[in-house]
């Protein structure tokens, strides 16, 4: 399964067009957050991986917590804590 996400807060600009796809093979939030952790360790090295364990992951109308599924449009937006979480 594919996911866009939308990137936001201390992630935007780390990817062109503060977007990314990443393809999962699991199902629910906590497998895109644990792709999305490796991407991040790979490929952007002055990303804290703290931020992204505090992250929350949204659709367009709601915030999914790890062990929901994920969206059948594959689309989301990562959300990182404000003001220190």
């Amino acid at each position: 399964m594919d996911i866009d996400l939308e990137l936001f807060g201390a992630l935007r600009g780390l990817e062109a067009g503060d977007r990314l796809t990443v393809q999962l093979n699991g199902g629910q939030v906590a497998d895109l957050r644990a792709a999305l952790q490796a991407y991040a360790s790979a490929n952007w090295p002055s990303a804290s991986a703290g931020i992204l364990a505090s992250c929350a992951f949204a659709t367009s109308s709601e915030i999914l917590r790890d062990a929901q599924p994920l969206p059948a449009d594959g689309r989301m937006a990562v959300l990182p804590p404000v003001s220190g979480g």
